[in-house]
């Protein structure tokens, strides 16, 4: 080695002792609300305390020292302080890269776990949970949901088939993304949109021996909460008072195969009984007056919770739902 020539420090060393000797540039005044501290930064400096230098710490991160070194640079001047110090052939850490650490590590491991929390995000905005009415979810909502889905194979669907009031209480409480809904809905604070209108049948078995005695008939009805009931009583208090009630049903079906083997009188959406009027074993019974049809006559309504997250494919139903009613008149 020719004189006065000093010999060549590894490249391991050189960048230790960058590490250490480099000194944090002085925050500017007010810029601290500016600073910035990265997860590169961040991963660097938890990666060369737990290895004990920065080649060690390049390798484990498949980076280059000179790129650790400068996030540690960076590190230290956002920070306001010096992390390591020279020890030898390693670095040793400061109070201040102590303290640090743990925190450090704490919200490094945090954002490990992101890739898999956007994997669930990204799930839970396949799914949706519906609500249907009675008389809206078997009638109305296979058809609905089958031509929906076909679009969007992956997308699950969750159907929830209740009366008004229990899907009402299930927006209210944020578990249903949204509710079609066949009553009233008085709840404040909900959205309600009107969806499409629906008429109310009232009906005898074929063969009745009274079918136009309906203020003296027994009934058999929906449960209370049902909004086919809820207009029902309405529209036929001004017509036969109170009703005699035989029986309450929540079932549709149940109820048309209780009015079929009895004589009782029944009431339901015309959808309901559409089937059974065709072929002859229901027969409709209800008054041709007009004043009754439109009070017999009621709106199906779309219902929401303003401060659930709406998703694309929940505004998508939205759109298929409003569209198929347009396709039907």
């Amino acid at each position: 080695m020719p004189s006065g020539t000093r010999p060549r420090m590894p490249a391991r060393d050189r960048a230790n002792t960058a590490a250490s000797r480099s000194k944090p540039a002085p925050a500017r005044e007010g810029a601290g609300a500016r600073t910035r501290v990265t997860l590169r930064q961040l991963e660097a400096f938890c990666t060369v305390a737990l290895t004990g230098s920065v080649s060690a710490g390049a390798q484990r991160l498949s980076r280059t020292q000179s790129a650790i070194s400068l996030a540690l640079q960076e590190l230290e001047s956002a920070l306001g302080a010096r992390l390591f110090e020279r020890a030898g052939r390693g670095l040793r850490q400061t109070d201040a890269a102590r303290r640090l650490l743990p925190k450090a590590i704490e919200l490094v491991e945090r954002a490990t776990e992101l890739p898999a929390i956007a994997g669930d995000l990204a799930a839970s905005a396949r799914h949706l949970a519906i609500g249907a009415s009675r008389t809206i979810g078997p009638f109305l909502m296979p058809e609905l949901l089958a031509e929906f889905t076909r679009r969007d194979p992956n997308l699950s669907i969750e159907l929830v088939i209740e009366n008004t009031g229990t899907l009402v209480a299930r927006i209210r409480d944020l578990t249903l993304d949204l509710a079609f809904i066949e009553g009233e809905v008085l709840e404040p604070g909900l959205s309600v949109q009107p969806w499409m209108n629906d008429e109310i049948c009232l009906f005898a078995r074929a063969g009745h021996p009274a079918p136009r005695a309906l203020a003296n008939g027994r009934w058999v009805l929906r449960e209370r909460g049902s909004g086919t009931r809820e207009t029902f009583l309405r529209a036929m208090q001004p017509l036969i008072g109170t009703p005699g009630i035989a029986m309450e049903v929540s079932d549709p079906l149940a109820l048309k195969r209780l009015v079929a083997a009895t004589d009782w009188f029944g009431c339901l959406s015309r959808m309901a009984v559409a089937g059974e009027l065709r072929d002859g074993t229901l027969r409709d019974v209800t008054p041709r007056t007009a004043g009754l049809r439109r009070a017999l006559t009621r709106s199906f309504w779309l219902v929401s919770h303003p401060q659930r997250y709406r998703s694309a494919a929940a505004d998508a139903l939205l759109a298929h739902a409003r569209a198929a009613t347009r396709a039907r008149r």
